[in-house]
């Protein structure tokens, strides 16, 4: 009952998505606190700039993090269904992204990655779009672009940059070496206009000591902590899940879909391979990495035959986000 509700594509189940972030958020809502920018790791500029505009209002920060997270959630749906990676459209994976990162209370903060999270999400849209469109230069650059954007708010997504490479061979299924410089302007498009406006404003040695400091600050903890191993652990079963569940009709479904899945793939490994090995990195990572994980959930829970063990690990998997949202703070 529950999973069907979930998975279905209705206004009713559109209508779920905000309706589940405020009942999650709720107590964030009702004791909003103020996020110390001197806590907000990977901040740079482009979030600075929107950190001043709410920098003493508690509740302000909290309902506009609160927004980002929406907005992400339901363009993770509508990619989804606009690219159809699964036979149904449904507002599942959105939903699926939502409850994941907000059961984590220490996201339900302004946080940079939550920016970052929309321009990466535009970004996939333009890498998915380049298929069957060999030397497409265009989208190409936009993607690496937004990229870049999504860097300028949080640092980390810098290491999402081999992905566009890694799309172009696998979608676009080309060598041309014009193409493959194309990422390479792309991405440092922004990155010029920050160092000039630096430059121009004699910060940019101040800027330079910043992004020092910040590839060597601790911030990688959560990953001894209980109850984030607990939530992984469970987030981990019901990926792998979708993942067997992936590989058991990869010759059935379309060509598109499976080289989506494989740039999924992809992300996904990249996010795992920074968030275990880089120590600047922190549980923010996790509003990243949930974006593929969530097409791999829906894809176990909405294809093949309805079962009562699906419907029960749907249970399992949403009572363990509600135990995080509680207890894990």
């Amino acid at each position: 009952m529950l999973l069907r509700i979930l998975k279905s594509n209705t206004i009713f189940s559109s209508l779920l998505i905000p309706v589940i972030g405020v009942l999650f958020w709720m107590h964030s809502f009702q004791s909003p606190g103020l996020i110390d920018i001197n806590l907000a790791n990977g901040a740079m500029p482009l979030y600075n700039l929107f950190y001043k505009l709410f920098k003493e209002q508690g509740f302000w920060q909290v309902f506009f993090a609160f927004i980002l997270v929406l907005v992400n959630s339901f363009f993770i749906s509508q990619l989804g269904s606009s690219f159809l990676f699964q036979r149904n459209r449904s507002y599942l994976p959105g939903i699926i992204y939502l409850i994941t990162v907000s059961s984590i209370t220490r996201l339900q903060l302004l946080l940079p990655v939550h920016f970052a999270a929309l321009f990466v999400l535009i970004s996939t849209y333009f890498i998915i779009d380049t298929y069957h469109k060999p030397n497409e230069i265009t989208f190409t650059f936009n993607a690496s672009f937004f990229l870049s954007i999504g860097s300028l708010f949080y640092f980390p997504v810098v290491t999402l940059f081999p992905l566009v490479w890694i799309a172009i061979f696998v979608l676009q299924k080309s060598d041309n070496w014009r193409l493959l410089v194309i990422p390479i302007l792309g991405f440092s498009t922004p990155w010029i206009f920050l160092w000039t406006y630096s430059f121009l404003t004699d910060s940019d040695t101040a800027l330079w000591k910043e992004l020092m400091k910040m590839l060597w600050d601790y911030h990688n903890s959560y990953l001894f902590e209980p109850y984030f191993w607990l939530l992984s652990s469970v987030v981990s079963i019901v990926t792998i899940l979708g993942s067997l569940s992936v590989i058991s009709v990869y010759h059935r479904i379309k060509v598109s879909s499976r080289k989506y899945f494989v740039i999924f793939y992809w992300m996904l490994g990249i996010l795992l391979a920074s968030g275990l090995g880089l120590i600047t990195i922190g549980i923010e990572i996790v509003a990243l990495s949930t974006i593929p994980v969530a097409y791999f959930i829906t894809q176990f829970l909405v294809m093949g035959q309805k079962s009562i063990w699906k419907e029960a690990i749907t249970w399992v998997y949403l009572a363990t986000m509600v135990f995080s949202l509680y207890f894990y703070k």
